[in-house]
């Protein structure tokens, strides 16, 4: 092995200082900037979990959770999965690894705000 492809202390040093301030400052980056997509309705995920964009056109046949006047309350921005603000038209949702979600949606996740 030739010196100029060892790695020596020095650069080994340099480069574990450079990847933790790389780690550190990708942590500082908001969570509405990493989820990239919207989910779709015809994804597999979202049809298991019968996510729809508005929790209006929901079959209360098959997901009876949504029936009834505490059902009718259920929506995307004010589940505790929601991360983003009442308000939000879209933000990430934790059951689609933080993709969008529409705030006026619903899906059988959902979980009240604590």
């Amino acid at each position: 092995m030739n010196s100029q492809n060892r790695i020596n202390r020095r650069k080994f040093l340099k480069l574990g200082v450079a990847a933790g301030g790389s780690a550190i400052a990708m942590t500082a980056i908001p969570i509405n900037l990493v989820a990239s997509d919207e989910v779709a309705m015809d994804e597999p995920l979202a049809q298991a979990m019968g996510y729809v964009k508005d929790a209006a056109t929901v079959d209360t046949g098959k997901f009876p959770k949504r029936a009834g006047e505490a059902g009718a309350k259920q929506f995307c921005n004010n589940c505790a999965l929601y991360a983003g603000e009442v308000d939000a038209e879209t933000a990430p949702c934790s059951i689609f690894q933080n993709r969008l979600v529409r705030g006026a949606g619903w899906c059988n996740a959902w979980v009240a705000k604590a």
